[in-house]
């Protein structure tokens, strides 16, 4: 729904001003404010969970992260007490992003799959998810596997992030190279 452009009326010193003209005036100034809600704070709606933790990670297994610490919280989308969570504060545009940092599995296989995908107000891969990434295992050292996507959210929107994997045995995520995280930045306002 777009909101319309505020036609913000003029008033002339000594001039009775009608209750009309200030309902418009007070209607446009709404407008106004839920256009543009998420500018009016201090900073943009900003936010990186990250995990501190390596967590395991189930073979074949849909798993949602769980996440220790928030790097950056302008807009307190993510808290511990729901450690797996973004919670959109503010409706708008927004750039969604993530990193799943897989440790090395030794050999590996064309088979394996490690794959992380973005979710968004729901934790149903097939129903929710709105980008995924997938690698081939790294069989030396730490892989990392980026995945974003631009999305339209509303106030109270979740995001989250689900990973699974097919090597055969659980894995433990990493917590160097950049570790695991999550994150979202507001661009612009809804269309």
């Amino acid at each position: 729904m777009a909101i319309p452009t505020p036609a913000i009326p003029s008033f002339t010193d000594g001039t009775i001003v009608h209750a009309t003209d200030l309902n418009a005036l007070a209607s446009n100034l709404t407008n106004l404010y839920n256009y543009e809600q998420a500018r009016f704070n201090s900073q943009r709606p900003c936010v990186i969970a990250k995990q501190t933790t390596g967590q395991a990670i189930s073979n074949a297994t849909d798993t949602l992260v769980n996440f220790q610490t928030a790097t950056v919280n302008t807009d307190n989308m993510w808290t511990a007490s729901a450690p797996n969570v973004l919670t959109v504060q503010h409706a708008g545009i927004y750039f969604v992003f993530s990193q799943a940092r897989y440790p090395s599995v030794g050999a590996n296989a064309l088979n394996q799959v490690l794959t992380a995908s973005l979710l968004a107000n729901g934790t149903s891969f097939a129903a929710n998810a709105i980008a995924t990434m997938g690698i081939i295992p790294p069989s030396v050292g730490s892989g990392t596997g980026p995945c974003f996507t631009v999305i339209n959210l509303a106030a109270g929107a979740t995001l989250y992030l689900n990973l699974w994997q097919s090597t055969g045995g659980s894995v433990t995520l990493g917590t160097d190279g950049g570790a695991t995280y999550l994150g979202a930045i507001f661009l612009t306002s809804s269309t």
